[in-house]
């Protein structure tokens, strides 16, 4: 460092200072779009990959404001219309299941046809275990809408199973319909136990936030605990308890446990010749829950 010792600005010379031009840069002007450009611009002599920005950006416009017809419109038109690599095809065809999963009540039979065929397809394009998560919550949700019990009941347990996670294992309560207060007692325990589990491992504004859900799974399965048997109460905890599910070391943590370095591996993915055992063992493991 010894250079900036040396260094003396006044040794400069003061010709080359005054003769030195500054550079000529034009007056900066910020290019501020409106809010909801994407509206109203026209889609002409823009290029492929901008026209296409232009359409995601008014589905989710539509779908914010609740016209999800307008929504679906437009995306069946990209994937009808547009060369689309497996990434891109899946994200089009989960957001068009995401419509229907939006709208109110359950689905008409003639929609319930359209998004098995739609699944049918997401299925197809599935390669990691990041795609099946995604896949089979999204199917829980469709599921959920309908009166398919039994498969709701196995998608959940190959959901579960493949990632048990608390964001998971809630994705139950949305086909509350097709449980007993003795298996919602059971899955309301369940999720105790796994909140507790992610708890443990936060920290800040997370760790608050999955408090706070504790707190509301807590006083939901006090609701419940009120309407059971005591005998019925007790089944549930014995068989959650006899379940050697821990949570402690590294290896039983990876299924409770989604890691963003994992969502691309291959490894994990849950082959289909393997889900009936796999949804066999899951409700092994509780029997609280029937299948």
């Amino acid at each position: 460092m010894d250079f900036l010792n040396e260094f003396d600005p006044s040794s400069d010379d003061e010709s080359t200072i005054s003769t030195h031009k500054s550079p000529s840069y034009p007056i900066f002007s910020p290019n501020l779009n409106d809010k909801f450009w994407y509206r109203d611009v026209s889609k002409e002599n823009q290029t492929a990959t901008a026209i296409t920005e232009i359409d995601l950006f008014r589905v989710a416009d539509f779908h914010s404001s609740g016209d999800f017809e307008a929504a679906k419109e437009i995306l069946t038109d990209l994937c009808e219309n547009t060369k689309n690599n497996r990434t891109h095809e899946i994200m089009l065809i989960d957001s068009l299941l995401q419509c229907s999963v939006s709208k109110e009540g359950e689905l008409s039979k003639s929609e319930n046809d359209y998004c098995l065929r739609l699944l049918s397809e997401y299925e197809s394009l599935l390669v990691d275990f990041g795609d099946q998560v995604q896949f089979l919550r999204t199917k829980a949700l469709i599921l959920a809408k309908s009166d398919k019990n039994i498969e709701f009941r196995h998608t959940m347990a190959l959901l579960c199973q493949l990632c048990g996670s608390f964001d998971n294992w809630q994705l139950f309560e949305s086909g509350a319909k097709f449980f007993n207060d003795v298996e919602l007692y059971g899955l309301k325990m369940k999720m105790k136990k796994v909140l507790h589990y992610e708890i443990d491992r936060s920290r800040g504004f997370v760790k608050e936030k999955l408090e706070k859900k504790l707190k509301k799974i807590e006083g939901e399965e006090q609701v419940l605990a009120g309407k059971l048997k005591q005998n019925d109460i007790d089944s549930v905890l014995s068989s959650l308890n006899s379940n050697k599910e821990v949570f402690s070391s590294p290896e039983s943590a990876t299924s409770s446990v989604f890691r963003a370095h994992d969502s691309r591996s291959k490894n994990k993915l849950i082959p289909f010749a393997d889900q009936p055992s796999v949804i066999s063992d899951f409700f092994h493991r509780f029997p609280f829950l029937s299948y």
